[in-house]
């Protein structure tokens, strides 16, 4: 018989094992290595036992080719990943994959923006003022830089991101990627990515409140002519007080591109065990982050044997969770008060304007051109430069889009404003999340908070002992209470630093950033920041550290990290006005203290605090009016308006109805001089102000806000008794859904959304997230829950687009699978993942 050979190639891809079957992991090789086996098949030719020859040896079979990647998915309700895997970097791989089939698009979007090419590819979503910026602080040099800082299993967690993100790619090819508002079907900018993307996203999210915002001020400098002194005259102390006349951080903030509260924040609660009812700690997080675009958040779990298990949540890039829970430790991040940069002005040398003076000695300012890329007006591609202008401290920048005394080079009181960010080499975030994941109790958590990585957040942590914890134990640059007064001098500097934006002397060595012990250099150590270690409970709603708690007000710290012993926020009163009811018991939800029902329920009644203050006399006020025309072009509406207010709920359930005509009162009527009849007083911070001043002017003021409330609805085409559920909502594959919550500006539980004509508040931007509830009993499982309230997805075609969404509109929440069999009883699919 003649010989017979056959090659069977085979590549391995996704298997699919029954449930229950064990993960049975392989070498890992620091090589990607190609999995083609080839086999022989040989027919041994016969004959009589005369002519036979001896025995053949069977082939030598290859050996089995080692895998780079290998983890487990399974997906559990509502399409939450839980990765499971042998090493680091086989971790990232699974989550970067599970990511990418929901989210692909969203990741590659913000990988175009982090590598400064945004103009180029995202049409009228692209800036080049930015990618100017992310040329500068996102160059290859700094970021692989960066990446080497970051320990060994980080890089492989990194590296292995990117693989998944790729495997899904090119699975899925260009053409079949999601479609949608955030889609990105066919787009000549998707492509393959590797740990260098990975590391440019993640320091762009660190410079969320620093170098990124401040990208439209360092990229508006125009450089002297000539470099002698010009013939512009420097102000005068009486002229500069007239061009600054007005000017406050709002002006700086709209100059940035950024709304009130800088688009995201968010409330937080750490219960101990004397506010518990079972004596174990309980967390709730509640973060108010974007609804679109990398800055949502994404839920996950990950296992890594005994060295990590963690379950939570992270922004989009990210790939271990950045709020969460373990089985012992849970915890969550608000949005801090904490400064990120200082200005310094500068004082120029008037023989040479490209010199600074420093210690009585001229400094030269350096340059440094990068180059991007963007579309012409004719559709071709071209290639633009910008010249940075640095001092020693950072950037030089041009704030004459706040006011024209901050324009030019000198300015109009001769001198130039630059900038330092204390996030700028920063990316120790990482490791410190992953340690804090690690924590066995509260003690280890704070031990891991103390590596200062956290780059603009508190810190609010509960464990299973009883344990609470509040801090800002994020980057603050290192700016002592004696510098904040003796190192901000003259006029200028005094007027940004009262509008909110520290300005110090930058011709005085005296005013660098200082050091603490064991900290990197220029930023506050853990012993200086702002905590509270409680058994009672510590809480945040972005206002500063002062009050944490009411019976423990913090003080004594640098005015840079915030502000104390002032009035707080309408939403940061609510929440502590929540708190101390329920641990009294006046409210509706049964017995003293907390359980991880009734803290779940406080967010879920959707009140409005400022109704709760304001609203019987607003009705008043209402009753008292009996012609309604000098106030609004639809006085019969306007008497409509206050029949709904009497009997609105003051809430913001989906069957509330008056809420949207409160919210267009308020915010017309919050910002009055003269609102409150008793002042904020420091010794009463969550009652203080309060008790609508109803004297004949202010109620005066209270008819013309309402008014003007009720004609802007008029014009909206909204009715004065529609339903909050069909006011606010969100419209997803055609279905629309009715959301709970409101604005930030008049209670705890927040969605921000903008008045639509003919819809409503259609346009949600940003809101309660991802929320969770943690707490434990005697098993080893957290007894948690959660929800993820615009859903997993972003792409329309997906289970995960709208079905968490629908959860939260019926104010459900996710029972969150920690342990395996809650896991596999939730599971819906399960792929092993190898490469």
């Amino acid at each position: 018989m003649d010989a017979v050979s056959a090659t069977l190639l085979i590549q391995v891809k996704t298997i699919t094992r029954p449930r229950g079957v064990p993960l049975k992991t392989k070498p890992v090789s620091k090589l990607r290595l190609c999995l083609v086996a080839a086999v022989s098949v040989f027919a041994i030719a016969c004959s009589d036992s005369s002519d036979r020859k001896d025995p053949v040896d069977p082939p030598v079979q290859p050996p089995e080719p080692e895998l780079t990647y290998q983890a487990e998915v399974v997906w559990t309700e509502y399409g939450i990943p839980h990765v499971i895997a042998d090493d680091w970097g086989s971790l990232g791989y699974g989550v970067g994959y599970a990511y990418a089939r929901d989210n692909y698009c969203t990741l590659m979007r913000e990988y175009v923006n982090a590598a400064g090419e945004s103009a180029r590819y995202l049409g009228d979503d692209g800036d080049i003022n930015k990618d100017f910026v992310f040329k500068l602080f996102n160059n290859d040099e700094r970021i692989q830089s960066l990446f080497d800082s970051l320990p060994e299993t980080l890089q492989d967690n990194f590296t292995g991101y990117a693989a998944g993100v790729n495997r899904y790619f090119n699975e899925t090819g260009a053409d079949n990627l999601a479609e949608g508002d955030e889609g990105c079907r066919g787009a000549e900018w998707v492509r393959e990515v590797d740990y260098m993307d990975v590391t440019r996203l993640l320091h762009k999210t660190i410079l969320r409140a620093s170098s990124d915002p401040l990208s439209p001020f360092s990229t508006s400098v125009t450089p002297p002519e000539e470099t002698m002194a010009s013939a512009r005259p420097s102000a005068t102390p009486a002229e500069l007080e007239t061009m600054l006349a007005g000017y406050d951080a709002g002006e700086l903030r709209d100059a940035m591109g950024l709304p009130e509260g800088w688009e995201i924040g968010s409330n937080a609660y750490a219960v101990g065990a004397d506010a518990s009812q079972t004596g174990s700690g309980i967390l709730f997080g509640n973060p108010h982050f974007p609804w679109q675009g990398q800055l949502r958040f994404y839920v996950f779990r990950v296992s890594l044997g005994d060295e990590y298990n963690v379950m939570g949540a992270a922004l989009g890039g990210l790939p271990i969770p950045v709020i969460g829970f373990n089985e012992n430790v849970a915890w969550s991040h608000t949005v801090s008060t904490g400064s990120r940069f200082t200005f310094y002005e500068l004082t120029l040398n008037p023989d040479n304007l490209m010199q600074y003076e420093y210690d009585g000695e001229m400094r030269d300012i350096t340059a440094q051109t990068v180059s991007a890329e963007q579309v012409a007006a004719d559709g071709s591609v071209e290639t633009v430069e910008y010249t940075f202008y640095l001092s020693h401290f950072g950037p030089i920048i041009d704030l004459g889009a706040v006011s024209p005394l901050l324009s030019g080079w000198p300015n109009a009181a001769g001198t130039l404003v630059t900038y330092r960010d204390a996030n700028l080499e920063n990316l120790r975030g990482m490791e410190q999340w992953r340690n804090m994941g690690q924590a066995r109790d509260l003690g280890e958590f704070k031990t891991a908070l103390a590596d200062l990585g956290i780059p603009w957040v508190n810190t609010i942590a509960a464990d299973r002992n009883g344990d609470a914890f509040y801090g800002d134990i994020s980057v603050v640059p290192n700016v002592s209470v004696a510098q904040y007064s003796n190192c901000v001098r003259g006029f200028l500097q005094e007027q940004l630093t009262a509008a909110g934006n520290l300005t110090l002397d930058g011709s005085d060595s005296a005013c660098e950033w200082g050091n603490d012990p064991d900290t990197p250099e220029g930023i506050f150590g853990y012993d200086s920041l702002p905590k509270l270690e409680t058994r009672e409970y510590g809480a945040n709603a972005n206002d500063s550290y002062w009050l944490s708690n009411p019976r423990n007000l913090l003080e004594g710290f640098s005015p840079i990290i915030g502000r104390e012993g002032v009035e707080q926020s309408i939403r940061t009163r609510h929440t502590f006005n929540m708190a101390e009811d329920r641990l009294a018991g006046n409210d509706p939800y049964g017995d003293p203290l907390f359980n991880i029902d009734n803290i779940r329920d406080l967010s879920y009644q959707a009140t409005n605090h400022a109704a709760e203050l304001v609203l019987d006399d607003v009705v008043a006020i209402c009753d008292e009016t009996a012609d309604w025309s000098p106030y609004s072009a639809n006085p019969g509406q306007a008497t409509q308006a206050c029949e709904v207010l009497g009997d609105w709920d003051g809430a913001h359930q989906l069957d509330s109805v008056g809420g949207h005509v409160f919210y267009e009162f308020w915010l017309r009527v919050r910002s009055e001089p003269t609102l409150w009849s008793m002042p904020f007083d420091v010794t009463m911070p969550v009652t203080t102000p309060s008790m609508l001043n109803t004297d004949p002017v202010n109620a005066e003021a209270v008819r013309v806000a309402l008014g003007e409330a009720v004609d802007r609805l008029v014009e909206a085409g909204i009715p004065m008794d529609r339903p909050w559920g069909e006011v606010q909502y969100v419209e997803k594959n055609g279905e629309r859904i009715g959301i709970h919550g409101g604005s930030g500006s008049m209670m705890f539980s927040v969605i921000t959304s903008s008045l639509v004509d003919g819809e409503g508040y259609s346009n949600i931007t940003h809101g309660n997230s991802y929320m969770q509830a943690i707490t434990w009993d005697d098993g080893s499982c957290p007894d948690a829950y959660a929800m993820i309230t615009y859903s997993q997805s972003t792409d329309p075609d997906s289970d995960h687009y709208a079905d968490a969404t629908r959860l939260y509109s019926e104010g459900g929440w996710i029972d969150m699978p920690f342990c395996e069999a809650d896991r596999d009883a939730q599971e819906i699919r399960r792929e092993m993942l190898e490469e």
